[in-house]
């Protein structure tokens, strides 16, 4: 996407008309969204959704000025591409996604945009009332994929979303992208303002709507096709029985992308989605070095991957003199234990049976 593109009027008109419908889009997806809504021109939604409303939604539509779109989007340090001008991810466009949007604002680090054959985009996605667990796993995750060179794509919603934004941002680069469900400018939940402007600073933000508009409850659909689009594996940390994020998963399985999830306790509620969509087949999650095998990325060996209070289990294993130090027993052993099996969870460590530790590297 470069900053010399602007959305034509009419993808422009088109996206505005999302905006003013809002409510009425709510009305119908209480009962049923019917399929292609999204990909419906400006008087043709209006026409399907305006009901009473109709006239003045269409009135609405014909005193809609695209300048002023430009200069809010200008104003706010943002750019925007649609389906005609240019500026869409092949990913997100026309001939690759069955719901494209009309328009994508962007604000950010454009080079974070995958290109059409570029892959190790890693979608990050779970509960919003995730434990600790899953927010350490999540973040683990991302932080692991952005260290090899991947990106993590997520939602900026609480929970596991805000863990994988803040995992990637911790990895040299900030390599994240939020994919947001409202006007860019809207931070969403209130709470994630602080992270929605790091993201907006030091890594990419990226939505569909025009900026000032605020969210519905089929925004997070609509912006989880998005996700499941850009991504080339989705991941569902943890999820409930009927977690919005088993919605990324199933439009990552319309579009061809694997899925993947990690396995969770079964006796938590926050599990059973996740652990519903393995015993479906989804590809199991059992450490950062099965999801980077996924996304082809090999595990970053750069100076200063190591965790700093993990650099002494490290040379110990590097130098064999781990095993020597486990067999000693006392407190030394007590931490080389904890810190190999921290190791272990960032695929530079593995324990082969009869209990000998080996590098990764």
């Amino acid at each position: 996407m470069s900053t010399a593109i602007h959305p034509c009027e009419g993808c422009e008109l088109n996206a505005y008309a999302l905006e003013i419908a809002g409510g009425h889009i709510e009305v119908m997806a209480r009962r049923t969204r019917p399929a292609g809504l999204l990909n419906l021109a400006a008087e043709d939604l209006i026409s399907a959704v305006g009901g009473k409303r109709r006239d003045h939604l269409m009135r609405l539509l014909t005193a809609f000025d695209p300048e002023a779109s430009r200069l809010r989007r200008a104003d706010w340090g943002a750019v925007g591409g649609c389906r005609h001008q240019g500026g869409i991810p092949r990913q997100l466009g026309a001939f690759s996604d069955p719901e494209p949007p009309w328009v994508l604002n962007a604000k950010g680090n454009l080079d974070l945009l995958p290109d059409p054959d570029q892959g190790g985009y890693a979608g990050v996605v779970g509960a919003r009332r995730a434990d600790a667990y899953g927010r350490h796993t999540a973040e683990h995750l991302a932080r692991e994929v952005a260290r090899a060179g991947g990106v993590v794509v997520s939602g900026l919603a609480f929970g596991v979303d805000a863990a994988a934004h803040r995992g990637a941002l911790d990895a040299a680069g900030g390599r994240t992208i939020a994919v947001v469900g409202g006007g860019l400018d809207r931070p969403y939940p209130q709470q994630n303002t602080g992270l929605h402007s790091q993201i907006a600073r030091e890594a990419l933000i990226i939505g569909e709507m025009p900026l000032g508009s605020g969210v519905w409850r089929w925004s997070f659909p609509a912006r989880n096709r998005l996700i499941a689009a850009l991504s080339t594996v989705v991941v569902v940390v943890q999820a409930a029985a009927r977690s919005g994020s088993l919605h990324t998963a199933d439009a990552a399985l319309a579009r061809g992308k694997p899925v993947a999830a990690v396995p969770g306790r079964i006796d938590l509620e926050v599990s059973e989605g996740s652990n519903g969509l393995l015993a479906d087949g989804a590809m199991m999650i059992s450490s950062a070095a099965s999801l980077l095998d996924l996304l082809g990325l090999a595990p970053s060996r750069q100076e200063g991957v190591i965790p700093e209070e993990l650099e002494s289990a490290w040379q110990a294993l590097r130098e064999d003199r781990a095993v020597a130090v486990l067999d000693a027993g006392g407190p030394a052993a007590t931490a080389i234990r904890s810190d190999l099996a921290r190791l272990e969870l960032l695929g530079l460590a593995s324990r082969l049976p009869g209990g000998e530790w080996v590098s990764r590297a």
